[in-house]
């Protein structure tokens, strides 16, 4: 985590979007060119399933960014 991004973020990345680069707390929809509409959703149904949290619309909706889902998961204590 010397980026300061958790390893279960990185690994859903991976996973998710099929995406190799190095990313950092400020990586964005606008750094990622799989991080689409639908794709957005596939990441929701990930960041559920790998912590086994419910996420609102809202949460849904706020997470733009690595450092977003971060504080997403931080207000579920995980």
């Amino acid at each position: 985590m010397a980026n300061g991004v958790r390893p279960e973020i990185e690994s859903l990345f991976s996973d998710v979007f099929d995406f190799a680069d190095a990313i950092s707390l400020e990586t964005s929809r606008g750094d990622v060119p799989k991080w689409d509409s639908l794709q957005h959703i596939a990441l929701v149904t990930a960041v559920e399933q790998r912590f086994g949290i419910s996420l609102s619309m809202d949460e849904m909706v706020e997470m733009r960014s690595v450092q977003d889902i971060q504080n997403v998961l931080t207000r579920h204590g995980v």
